[in-house]
């Protein structure tokens, strides 16, 4: 396999793959994304840090002081995503779906910037795939904003990303792209519709 390594070894390939493969094999077959179902299918918990707290019987200042948004326990085989909701919606959407990349990229959770851009790109691939973006010829940041419940400044970076790939026509390259894309099929057809 082709390495597509930048300076600070950030991996593209590897996260695009493995977020293809995570919506692949969580049957997502419609958006806006159910973090919570996919939560729930695969055995995870999230907590809000009120949730959190009472649980640990630690202070909420302290969590937020060292996590301002969130992070990922693990116990046993168990992982706990906590997220602080005082943030608003959307931030705690991209929040656990970055903790979700950390468990499936990242088995040994550290600390590290290169770490922390992995799991911000693979949710970015995961709350707004680039299939969608195509097949529903998404224009502006809004539309997809609305469609897939993130912000507009995660929405306009994601479509800045959508521009590069379209002007080297670089859709449909790898099996799981097309594999999702018929999962999605039905989806696509109906926002179509509208």
């Amino acid at each position: 396999m082709i390495e597509n390594k930048d300076k600070n070894g950030l991996d593209y390939y590897k996260v695009r793959n493995k977020a293809w493969l995570f919506l692949i094999e969580n049957n997502v077959r419609s958006y806006p994304l159910n973090l919570q179902e996919i939560a729930d299918k695969t055995n995870w918990q999230i907590w809000s840090y009120a949730q959190y707290c009472q649980f640990s019987h630690r202070r909420e200042e302290d969590l937020i002081a060292s996590h301002p948004d969130g992070f990922t326990i693990q116990n046993g085989d168990r992982f706990f995503i906590c997220y602080n909701q005082n943030n608003y919606k959307w931030r705690n959407r991209f929040t656990i779906a970055h903790e979700f990349g950390h468990i499936v990229l990242h088995k040994d959770i550290t600390d590290s910037k290169m770490l922390e851009k992995e799991a911000n790109m693979f949710a970015s691939r995961i709350l707004m795939p680039m299939v969608l973006i195509k097949e529903l010829n998404i224009s502006t940041p809004e539309t997809l904003s609305k469609l897939c419940d993130v912000s507009i400044e995660a929405s306009t970076f994601r479509m800045k990303r959508y521009k590069k790939i379209k002007s080297r026509h670089k859709f449909y390259t790898n099996k799981y792209e097309i594999k999702l894309l018929k999962q999605l099929r039905d989806f696509i057809k109906s926002c179509n519709k509208i």
